[in-house]
Formats: structure tokens, sequence, C-alpha cells
């Protein structure tokens, strides 16, 4: 048990650190990009827009940060 205790807190720290946040706020970026990657009625709508009020409220100004430097996602295998 205290090694869960430990390696959670050693998470938290991580995820609360200025890497962590980066880490966090890029996920949120490219699971949207690849939730729009699929056509509708397959795109998951709510979970993107969901996904995006995460990154607007929690990591704010670092959707626009990530529009500058990411390259765009591949399309998906039945686009290619």
């Amino acid at each position: 048990m205290q090694d869960f205790v430990q390696i959670n807190k050693e998470a938290i720290e991580f995820r609360d650190s200025p890497r962590g946040k980066y880490i966090m706020a890029q996920a949120l970026y490219l699971g949207i990009k690849a939730l729009n990657l699929h056509p509708a009625p397959y795109t998951e709508v709510s979970n993107a827009m969901d996904m995006q009020y995460m990154l607007d409220t929690l990591y704010h100004g670092m959707s626009n940060m990530f529009d500058q430097v990411q390259p765009p996602l591949l399309p998906t295998y039945q686009d290619r």
C-alpha cells in the first residue's frame, strides 16, 4: 500500500509541474484533433467539446501555442 501511495504522490507532483502541465495540455490538444479526424456521425462531439473546455480553462493559452508548433495529425488509414 505504501508503494501505491508514494507512486500516486509522485504522479500528482509531476502532473502539477510545468512539464506535466505541458504534457497534459498537449494530450488534450492532440485528442481533440484526433476526434475531429473522424467524419460524422463518428465524431464524438461532446467529448471534443469537454476536452476543449478543459484545455481552455485549465491550460489557458496553450491551444494557441500548439497551433503554432504542433504538426498536423496524419489522416486516418481510411483517408489514404
